[in-house]
């Protein structure tokens, strides 16, 4: 009896234990509806004639509109399922051009053995430097109101696939410099879902960083991965597929985001090598740099500064760090006002200009070739973003 007892004690504790985990589900609410005035110049520059046999210099288009949107609205659960094993999922709705969008952002699972080690499995941002593994799409957390270029989603311009599908091991808080580590193996460039790959090939990124000072951390990150053969890049484009390929990037990171102190910093580096058999090579980089100051404990100021160069030059773009413009200056001046952790304000104003060139333009019945033709986009824009959590 009194072993029966204990064992329907321990089936009730059990049952307790495994309810209170189960139960341990957080859901929030991402929201960040905002009002933007945009103004834009377009100039095409041609060199030698256009599809109409004229020779033109240059054409321009102005452009300004001011419109309100609904931004994103991202759904963002994570649950403790064990006292090791959690879940996070990560959705995202749009509306884009009366068109709209769904997108799961991330899943995945994560067992915990030590700080120094735990395994991630699922769907997750590549652990390419810091801003990117540090916010999520819920933008009332991000200190400015769009992600770098670099690293946008694609469905907003950005040039690099920045989340993929595997498993990632990971340790962190490593010794007094606070080292931490992360392996990440999965699908690679252009694999979007796990049954679209005709190969056996995986992609290996790592990232090493430390954190000798509260809030200051530096990491670098390197990505290696083989392009098979014919595979678009990230946005679809067929565009001289290549044989084969291999494409290389890393990535240096240092920010200084200590919630305690005024100051506040990010800067990232990103270089790409593209190597192909039958479309050559090819060198990208891009750069961002982000500077707040806290004026009070709701009060921000602060500045970004973005740079992207996708090829060798200003006049070459790279298949593979895409979408073109070839070429992209941003800079932004911005206020942050936090009327609680849930709710914040964003107001800002951005200078953007954008280059693109096409090389080797053939012009049907003249049987000639131009010099090339050239697109530039000065853009001005002020947006006004209200983020929040529920």
């Amino acid at each position: 009896m009194k072993a029966k007892l204990k064992f329907m004690t321990m089936v009730i504790l059990a049952s307790s234990a495994i309810t209170s985990y189960a139960q341990d589900t957080k859901i929030r609410f991402f929201g960040q509806p905002e009002i933007n005035n945009f103004k834009t110049i377009e100039t095409n520059r041609f060199r030698g004639v256009n599809g109409m046999g004229e020779y033109i210099t240059s054409d321009s288009t102005y452009k300004s509109k001011t419109n309100f949107n609904t931004g994103n609205f991202v759904l963002f659960v994570t649950s403790q399922l064990s006292e090791r094993l959690s879940v996070l999922a990560e959705a995202n709705f749009n509306n884009a051009k009366g068109t709209y969008n769904f997108e799961i952002q991330r899943l995945m699972a994560r067992y915990y053995i030590q700080n120094y080690f735990s395994v991630r499995v699922g769907k997750m941002f590549t652990p390419i430097g810091y801003w990117n593994n540090q916010y999520t799409m819920g933008l009332v957390l991000q200190p400015t109101i769009q992600r770098p270029f670099a690293i946008r989603p694609i469905s907003e311009g950005g040039p690099l696939q920045y989340r993929d599908i595997g498993v990632q091991f990971e340790g962190d808080n490593m010794t007094n410099a606070r080292f931490s580590y992360k392996l990440f193996l999965g699908n690679g460039i252009g694999y979007y879902g796990s049954n679209d790959k005709s190969d056996n090939h995986i992609a290996v990124t790592a990232q090493i960083g430390a954190e000798p000072i509260e809030g200051l951390k530096i990491m670098v990150s390197g990505m290696f991965d083989r392009i098979e053969k014919g595979r678009p890049n990230p946005n679809g484009s067929i565009a001289a597929l290549p044989d084969n390929g291999d494409l290389q990037l890393f990535v240096a990171s240092i920010a200084y985001m200590n919630s305690e102190k005024k100051p506040e910093f990010i800067a990232e580096y990103l270089s790409q090598t593209s190597k192909f058999d039958n479309v050559g090579d090819y060198k990208s980089h891009s750069y961002y740099v982000y500077g707040g100051y806290k004026l009070t404990e709701k009060f921000t100021p602060y500045a970004m500064f973005n740079y992207t160069q996708a090829g060798r030059s200003t006049t070459e773009g790279d298949l593979y760090f895409a979408p073109i413009p070839v070429s992209v200056n941003q800079f932004t001046l911005g206020t942050r006002y936090k009327f609680n952790s849930n709710f914040v304000c964003k107001l800002e104003y951005e200078i953007e200009k954008q280059d693109q060139f096409y090389q080797d333009i053939v012009i049907p019945g003249f049987g000639k070739t131009d010099d090339g033709f050239t697109n530039s986009t000065k853009n001005n824009r002020v947006r006004l973003q209200f983020a929040f959590v529920f």
